[in-house]
């Protein structure tokens, strides 16, 4: 059988980009594999292997904002039809310790624009009164926007998308692409195992390992960064004490760390509560090749930050009572313009969605509807350009 969309990818802008192909009513699979619970069996990683993601509506610029509206627009409806649950609206909170920004300086343009409210404190007193359990320094000055911002599962909202996919009768091939072909009318993928799939049409969503396969000749120019992450384990008890906090993205920059995130704990698979904080660190390392990433989250060095980060998070949330605390590995793709890439690879019927830029997360399924309607329309939905998203090759 020769599908009429095949995604290669099954990660957040695959999941969604297969939900919005399978409503076409054509042929459609995704190919990925499920969470290798082994990393050393593990040949590809991913960083939405958690449970909690930020979930915030006012982006850096209008097409970041617009991308995370219509997104959030969408997860009622997702839940819904599905029976799944993956978002949690407790708002999301933006401190700069240091003052205003180019951020907070242009948010009133993104209130004027897309009719969003937020609350503004002009010092730590102000966030101190509204948020008792958070410290930031006197200089401070933050937004706060409410709901539907907070966090969402992405591993849920993965779910989600892949069961509204089989319902419109889309297949799911556990399995990695290795191997792209082009034939005289189709374009066949061969996977790790050996298997064939042909399409007429195929979008790649493998996420930062889109390179290190033979899935395209051109390869994008994606810069990759290691992100180290820490689990905060606490009881129950805790966790319920915090469960309303909002999501933090705080904006300090010192030479220890920078650009700070943080969600409020959640109970993971095994039953305990971890909040999650991560950074961006003078010791994170950019990626080049297959092994060394693949290194990087078997056996990486994150636990070297390990004081670090638990210093930083006990400044930030000095009376959070901490049960233990651990490190985990990720990866952020990050394009030459910041923007997601999204467009044809070439004129055989290849496409890339990728490079997220730290900011995918809470925007895949408004990615996903534009990388599927270019596939099925060949054209951008209202509201974006394809200059926005222009693929940049290495040796462009």
């Amino acid at each position: 059988m020769i599908f009429d969309y095949i995604v290669v990818g099954k990660g957040m802008m695959g999941s969604a980009a297969a939900k919005y192909l399978s409503g076409s009513k054509k042929k459609v699979a995704v190919i990925g594999p499920d969470e290798n619970i082994d990393n050393n069996k593990a040949v590809v990683f991913s960083s939405h292997y958690d449970q909690a993601r930020i979930q915030r509506i006012i982006g850096h610029d209008d097409v970041w904002t617009l991308l995370n509206l219509q997104s959030a627009q969408q997860y009622n409806f997702i839940e819904n039809q599905s029976n799944i649950s993956f978002h949690t609206p407790k708002g999301c909170l933006y401190v700069n310790p240091e003052g205003m920004d180019v951020y907070l300086n242009e948010i009133k343009k993104s209130e004027n624009l897309f009719n969003l409210k937020y609350t503004f404190f002009e010092n730590s007193k102000a966030l101190q009164n509204a948020f008792p359990d958070f410290h930031f320094p006197p200089s401070s000055k933050a937004i706060f926007e409410d709901a539907p911002s907070g966090y969402i599962n992405p591993q849920l909202l993965i779910k989600a998308q892949l069961i509204l996919f089989k319902k419109n009768n889309g297949i799911i091939i556990n399995n990695i692409a290795n191997e792209i072909t082009y034939e005289k009318n189709f374009l066949q993928i061969k996977t790790l195992d050996k298997k064939i799939y042909q399409a007429k049409k195929v979008l790649l969503c493998p996420g930062a390992f889109i390179n290190f396969f033979n899935l395209t000749k051109n390869k994008l120019a994606l810069s990759l960064k290691s992100e180290t992450i820490i689990w905060a384990n606490v009881s129950k008890q805790e966790a319920i004490r915090l469960s309303n906090l909002p999501s933090l993205i705080y904006e300090i920059k010192i030479p220890e760390y920078k650009n700070v995130y943080l969600i409020q704990p959640v109970m993971y698979p095994d039953g305990n509560y971890y909040l999650k904080m991560g950074c961006n660190l003078p010791s994170d390392r950019f990626f080049d090749n297959l092994t060394d990433i693949q290194n990087w989250f078997r056996n990486g060095a994150s636990d070297d930050n390990l004081e670090i980060l638990k210093d930083a998070l006990l400044k930030i949330l000095p009376g959070i009572k901490i049960k233990k605390i651990f490190t985990k590995r990720c990866i952020v793709s990050y394009t030459k313009h910041r923007k997601p890439y999204i467009g044809a690879l070439n004129n055989d019927g290849l496409f890339a969605a990728c490079g997220g830029n730290g900011y995918s997360a809470m925007c895949s399924d408004a990615l996903g509807k534009i990388a599927a309607n270019l596939l099925i329309e060949n054209n951008f939905l209202q509201g974006y350009s394809a200059q926005s998203f222009q693929p940049v090759f290495i040796n462009d």
